[in-house]
């Protein structure tokens, strides 16, 4: 049901989730809409021009955490291309015997400069040896198989957060579907308001609390 025209029926919806900050109930407090770049079913990339993303506000005036957007699987804030497009390019600069940022940024249609910030952003997400690390004190013999020498710190990354995602969920860890860099990312979000930005400095991926309560 679009609760958006569904007017007094939505009175009858679940609240939702409790609040980020306090844990305490919340009210529901409006909509927002974007345009989001997806990675579509057969791979291709795909526009939603109309993408609907409620919003939330913690029921305590007096919380610090106010309102606050409820993304999707697969959203994440300050995105208008989804952390599974910037994967998905930065595979295929990594794997493409000819692939340029130019080519790729085609692909994706997206600008070249668009696609050196994902590198770069992505290289610098998390440091490849805690990744492994981590890796290795959840399955010694989970680790991806030994790299191909000179391989870019980018795809290195996105190796090991494939790893990673694929451990954790093999222990129950309840990670959204979808490439393990906006699984990882997206339960750093949700577990701890952590946001990984694309344009300024950021927070270093939480790798040990990736583990936190599991």
């Amino acid at each position: 049901m679009d609760c958006r025209r569904a007017g007094a029926g939505c009175k009858q919806e679940l609240r939702p989730p409790p609040c980020p900050t306090c844990g305490g109930p919340c009210w529901w407090d409006g909509w927002r809409v974007v345009a989001q770049m997806v990675v579509g079913a057969m791979g291709a990339l795909l526009r939603l021009d109309d993408l609907a993303r409620r919003r939330a506000r913690c029921k305590d005036p007096d919380c610090p955490c106010g309102s606050w957007t409820i993304y999707e699987a697969g959203g994440y804030p300050r995105r208008s291309f989804t952390l599974a497009v910037a994967a998905a390019a930065i595979a295929e600069l990594a794997l493409g015997a000819e692939a340029t940022p130019s080519s790729v940024a085609r692909h994706w249609q997206c600008d070249r400069r668009t696609v050196v910030r994902w590198q770069r952003w992505v290289a610098g997400t998390a440091d490849p040896a805690a990744l492994a690390q981590v890796c290795s004190r959840l399955d010694p013999d989970g680790l991806p198989a030994p790299h191909p020498e000179g391989i870019a710190q980018p795809a290195l990354v996105l190796l090991l957060l494939e790893c990673l995602a694929r451990l954790l969920r093999a222990q129950g860890v309840p990670l959204e579907p979808g490439p393990g860099l906006g699984a990882v990312l997206r339960h750093q979000f949700e577990r701890f308001r952590a946001v990984s930005w694309l344009t300024r400095a950021s927070p270093p991926l939480l790798v040990d609390g990736v583990l936190a309560g599991f």
